[in-house]
């Protein structure tokens, strides 16, 4: 198990995939397929399982809010452009005038000319400053785009646990109908033979009634949560089959090292931190830029005596008057609101990391509590009793077994409640942390291989030494199925 940890000096998502300019690890853990066995295709959804990578990547690439949102790369990206431009064009100035008088004024050119050429220098490091500035404004964008990743992600692995639980929902009112079909067969056929009466008969079609009327809630409730992911998805196909499981166990439940991971993974605290980076640099072109800038260039002038003046001059404004305080002062403040963000935000992180794993640990417990005792003694329970309603028990009514199954039924329902508290609370360990991969099941560790005992090939003390010993076993090469290296 290992998670994503940014390396040293990095400030920006890590590799620009496919579907815009911030990765989110959840889409480079779909699964890569052929494009005829592909869950997802460019023009929609066939009619093949989506599995909840799956589901997670198509959103990445094909969610409309995320399309436009990844456009904001482009216009930070022409800031280094801007930044790496220098921000003044020389000036040229000349002056054309007629040059008359009388005699003794000594008059030789009539044309008086003065030309003269500037250009405001930097000489402070603003374009440095500018440059670092645009940088940190892109990386930020990068983050910021990363942030609305992550949360379609984990929105769209909410959605399809949703749609998914609606579906085992549903499925589980089949189940319920089923099982009252056949109570209601049962109950016709002892009433045939004598042995049950006809209020039974009424007794079991009413529960039948009953559960074949709940049956349009459920189908009703999966539409919508259908309906949700494909808004998130940014399809209106409707024929994907769900697949997968809602209950995704996370890699770890440390709480230290995920609140870590979350101060080093999250777009948003990362993008917080950048902020500042964008903070300092604005305080530091406002310090840079309170002298102002000297304009410097070469002067020539042909006067009226035909006289010719080659030589430069020199505009520089005094810092006197003027000070820019203020304005330093608002640069100050905004550098320091930016820290404190980044504190706000990494406090934020760490207690939503807790709320998480501590909402994560109420659903297992729920959960395992339900499939390790409710569920198989509620099983046992329903099965005897149709048994013994099958065997005409005397004083066991349809009532007593219409309730038995409507407890184990209920339970049923309670258990899948539970696992998709599970689900959910994965996803909020997701968002908490900044990683999706945490929800779908992406660092899960596969389970190691079982080495079968090797068979005795010398006898012990004690051994028959005459006694058929078993062959040696064939060579086999290192990385064996059994992951023993025999040669």
């Amino acid at each position: 198990m290992a998670l994503y940890f940014p390396t040293e000096g990095q400030s920006s998502p890590a590799k620009q995939s496919a579907g815009g300019s911030g990765v989110v690890q959840a889409s480079a853990t779909a699964p890569q397929t052929s494009p005829t066995s592909s869950p997802v295709e460019k023009g929609g959804l066939k009619e093949l399982p989506l599995t909840l990578d799956a589901a997670v990547g198509y959103a990445l690439e094909n969610n409309p809010a995320l399309v436009a949102v990844r456009t904001q790369r482009g216009i930070s990206a022409a800031g280094i452009v801007i930044a790496k431009q220098y921000p003044f064009n020389p000036l040229v100035q000349v002056f054309e005038l007629a040059a008359n008088g009388p005699p003794e004024a000594g008059v030789t050119n009539h044309a008086f000319n003065e030309t003269t050429m500037r250009l405001d220098l930097e000489v402070r490091g603003q374009g440095r400053i500018r440059q670092a500035g645009a940088a940190a404004t892109l990386s930020r964008t990068e983050w910021d785009i990363a942030t609305q990743e992550v949360t379609v992600a984990v929105a769209t692995i909410r959605a399809h646990s949703t749609a998914l639980y609606r579906q085992k929902r549903l499925e589980l009112q089949d189940e319920t109908i089923r099982l009252t079909e056949q109570v209601y067969d049962q109950t016709k056929k002892l009433a045939d033979l004598g042995r049950l009466r006809a209020a039974d008969i009424i007794v079991a079609r009413t529960n039948l009634s009953a559960a074949r009327a709940q049956r349009a809630q459920s189908e009703s409730a999966i539409a919508v949560a259908r309906a949700d992911l494909r808004r998130l998805l940014g399809t209106d196909a409707d024929t994907f089959v769900l697949t997968g499981e809602l209950v995704v166990p996370p890699p770890t439940t440390d709480r230290e090292q995920l609140t870590h991971a979350a101060l080093q993974v999250r777009p948003d605290v990362n993008a917080r931190r950048l902020m500042v980076s964008e903070a300092e640099a604005l305080y530091k072109l406002e310090v840079a830029n309170r002298f102002g800038n000297p304009s410097i260039g070469p002067g020539f002038e042909y006067n009226e005596t035909r006289a010719t003046f080659v030589g430069m001059w020199l505009v520089t404004p005094i810092p006197a008057l003027n000070t820019r305080k203020g304005e330093i002062l608002q640069r100050q403040a905004a550098v320091t609101r930016s820290i404190a963000d980044v504190r706000q935000f990494e406090t934020q992180a760490g207690l939503e990391v807790q709320a998480a794993l501590t909402r994560l640990e109420a659903a297992r417990k729920w959960a395992d509590a339900y499939a390790k005792e409710v569920l198989p003694s509620l099983r046992q329970a329903r099965d005897e009793m149709e048994k013994l309603f099958a065997a005409n028990e005397p004083g066991l009514d349809v009532l007593k077994l219409i309730g038995v199954q409507q407890n184990y039924l209920q339970a049923l329902g309670l258990h899948l409640d539970a696992e998709f508290e599970v689900s959910q609370a994965n996803a909020d360990l997701a968002l908490a942390v900044g990683d999706p991969v945490l929800a779908v099941g992406g660092y899960c560790q596969p389970k190691q291989p079982v080495v079968q005992p090797q068979p005795q090939l010398h006898p012990t003390p004690g051994d028959n030494p005459t006694a058929q010993q078993p062959p040696p076993p064939a060579a086999q090469p290192a990385g064996s199925p059994d992951g023993v290296d025999r040669r």
